[in-house]
C-alpha cells in the first residue's frame, strides 16, 4: 500500500476518522485473503484495503503482485518460488488456486498466523464479506488498488491499463454502490482514465516518493478526495495545503501506537495499518481503547463478541450474559425452571420456595399437615 488520493465526490465521505486495515490485517493474518479481512473486522476498522491483478482468464484476483511473491508463496508441491517466475497473468484462476500463500513464516511479520491460504477472486471476497457484514449488522468501505504500471504492462504481467481499469471498475460497480468503495493506483494513467470514464467512482492516487504538495494536483490533472503519502514524507504544511482545498489526508503504513498517535496529532483524516489490533492500545482521545459494536444479540465480553442466548441479558460477569428470571444456565443456553404447583420464585429468580401453607418435599410442594 502506498500513497493515496481520492477523487472528491459529494456523496462519498468519512463520517469519522478512517482506520484502514492494510491488505486486511497483514500483521495478524496472511495478506489479501478473505480471512485477513475478517480478522480486521474484529477491530475498529472503517475501510478494508486490498490489491488486485488480472489472471490469464480475465479474472480479477486479490494479490499485491502480478506474480507469486517468493516471500509468502510456495508452489503446488510446497517448493520455493524464485523471483517473478510465476506470472499470474499467464495462469488461469484455477491454476493460481494451487499455490499456498499463507503457510510460510513471514520474515517481516512474525506474529502473522500461519495457515494455508490461496489468492481469492475479488468478487468472492466482496460477496463473502458482505454476507459477514450483514449478519453482524456492520458496514465498511473497500479501498481497492489496481496494481498497474507501465513496466509490468510492457513485461507482460498485466493487460493494457485501460482494459485493466475497465475490468475492475465494472466488476466492483456490479457488486457495490459507488459510495462503498474507492479505486487506487500508482499508475496515474489508470486514475486519469477512470476519472474520465467512471466519474462516480472515488479514486485513490498512490505515490511513494518525495513530492511538493503544490505539484500533486498539477500532475494528476484533477482534484483528489484524499491525499495519502508514506507517513514518513508527511508534514503539517502538507496537511494544511490539502485541507484548504477540501482534500483529506490518510497516510500509510503506521504500525506502532506511538507513530499512530504522533501522526494523528498532526490532523490527518485516517491511518492505514497492518495491525488494526494496535488501535486498541491508543488512548480514547486518539480513537483507541474501543472496539466495534457487537452484532445484535451479542455482548462484548473480554474483547470478544459473545452470543447472548434466548431468555438472557448481557452481563459484565462470566460468561458475558445471565439468564432472565425463571431460567437457569445450562451450558450455553438458558433453561426454563419448572415451577411446581403452590410454589413461587425466590428473590434470585432461579430457585423457588413453597407458598405459605405448603412445604417442600423433593421437587414438589405439599400442603402442610396439622
Amino acid at each position: 500500500m502506498h500513497l493515496v488520493f481520492l477523487l472528491f465526490l459529494g456523496s462519498f465521505s468519512f463520517a469519522k476518522f478512517d482506520w484502514q486495515g492494510h491488505r486486511g490485517a497483514r500483521g495478524l493474518y496472511p495478506e489479501n485473503t478473505i480471512n485477513a479481512m475478517k480478522e480486521a473486522l474484529k477491530y475498529p476498522i472503517s475501510t478494508l484495503e486490498m490489491d488486485v491483478v488480472i489472471s490469464k482468464d480475465d479474472k480479477v484476483v486479490v494479490s499485491h503482485e502480478p506474480w507469486m511473491n517468493e516471500e509468502i508463496c510456495q508452489d503446488p508441491l510446497g517448493r520455493r518460488i524464485k523471483g517473478k517466475e510465476v506470472n499470474l497473468y499467464k495462469l488461469s484462476f484455477l491454476e493460481i488456486q494451487q499455490y499456498d500463500c499463507g503457510s510460510k513464516v513471514h520474515p517481516r511479520f512474525p506474529h502473522q498466523k500461519k495457515i494455508k491460504q490461496t489468492k481469492p477472486l475479488l468478487s468472492s471476497l466482496i460477496i463473502e464479506l458482505e454476507k459477514e457484514l450483514s449478519s453482524r449488522g456492520l458496514s465498511v468501505k473497500y479501498n481497492i488498488e489496481i496494481k498497474s504500471n507501465p513496466e509490468n504492462e510492457k513485461a507482460g504481467f498485466q493487460p493494457k491499463y485501460e482494459d485493466f481499469s475497465d475490468k475492475v471498475a465494472t466488476l466492483v460497480l456490479s457488486l457495490l454502490p459507488a459510495d462503498r468503495f474507492m479505486l487506487q493506483s500508482f499508475d496515474w494513467r489508470v486514475l486519469i482514465y477512470l476519472h474520465k470514464n467512471y466519474p462516480q467512482i472515488p479514486l485513490v492516487a498512490l505515490r511513494d516518493v518525495p513530492y511538493k504538495a503544490e505539484n500533486v494536483l498539477r500532475e494528476l490533472t484533477f482534484s483528489p478526495y484524499v491525499f495519502s503519502p508514506n507517513y514518513k514524507l508527511l508534514s503539517s504544511s502538507d496537511i494544511d495545503f490539502f485541507h484548504q482545498r477540501k482534500i483529506k489526508v490518510i497516510p500509510w503504513t503506521l504500525n506502532s501506537p506511538e507513530e499512530m498517535k504522533r501522526i494523528k496529532d498532526l490532523g490527518v483524516d485516517g491511518i492505514i495499518t497492518d495491525y488494526p489490533n494496535m488501535i486498541l492500545n491508543l488512548p480514547t482521545s486518539h480513537g483507541g481503547g474501543m472496539l466495534p459494536d457487537c452484532p445484535k444479540n451479542e455482548n462484548r465480553f473480554e474483547n470478544k463478541c459473545i452470543k447472548i442466548p434466548s431468555h438472557s441479558v448481557a452481563s459484565p460477569n462470566i460468561p458475558g450474559w445471565v439468564c432472565k428470571r425463571g431460567y437457569i444456565q445450562k451450558r450455553l443456553t438458558c433453561k426454563k425452571v419448572k415451577l411446581p404447583s403452590h410454589a413461587e420464585f425466590s428473590e434470585d429468580g432461579k430457585t423457588w420456595i413453597c407458598q405459605e401453607g405448603f412445604e417442600r418435599y423433593r421437587s414438589r410442594c405439599h400442603k402442610k399437615s396439622h
